[in-house]
């Protein structure tokens, strides 16, 4: 079963590795190129027990209202290699990241995911799209794979922690 002491951070050498990890599930992560992980390669965490078998990464959204910040975290680039799944790994970095984000102290942290049930473990409820603004402006209206990020499949997922 996973364990806790094979998570560690990323660095300049994993870059690769965390590429290759998230094109092997790419109809569920979106894909990243090099240079863009290379760019957020620190805020990369890596399940490694002598081989690297799942990453996870997360990112600050931006805050639309300074009258009233909303100070949102959002996990990303989650991916466990195909042969690996099933195993624990997944939970084992989520439960990392969740408590380095939590440190934070933001408002919330969410997620965009096809295995929303997954998610509900760690206490994250569905919430609309449409109160992830920050999020759509930050990465959905670029994204290549939908035609409008409120109708994505993806189900957006939430941790109000305030």
């Amino acid at each position: 079963m996973a364990d806790a002491k094979h998570v560690r951070r990323a660095d300049f050498h994993d870059i690769s590795v965390i590429y290759d990890i998230i094109k092997e599930n790419q109809e569920e992560v979106l894909p990243r190129s090099i240079p863009d992980i290379l760019g957020m390669f620190d805020r990369f965490y890596l399940y490694d027990d002598g081989e690297v078998r799942g990453v996870i990464s997360w990112q600050v959204l931006p805050v639309m209202d300074l009258m009233e910040p909303d100070f949102c975290l959002e996990v990303i680039s989650f991916s466990v290699r195909r042969t690996d799944q099933g195993k624990g790994i997944g939970t084992v970095l989520l439960n990392h990241v969740l408590g380095i984000l939590k440190d934070f102290n933001p408002n919330r942290i969410i997620v965009l995911t096809f295995h929303s049930a997954f998610f509900e473990k760690f206490g994250f409820t569905k919430t609309s799209k449409e109160f992830l603004y920050p999020k759509i402006y930050l990465g959905c209206i670029n994204c290549t794979k939908y035609k409008s990020p409120l109708t994505c499949p993806e189900v957006a997922m939430e941790i109000k922690l305030k």
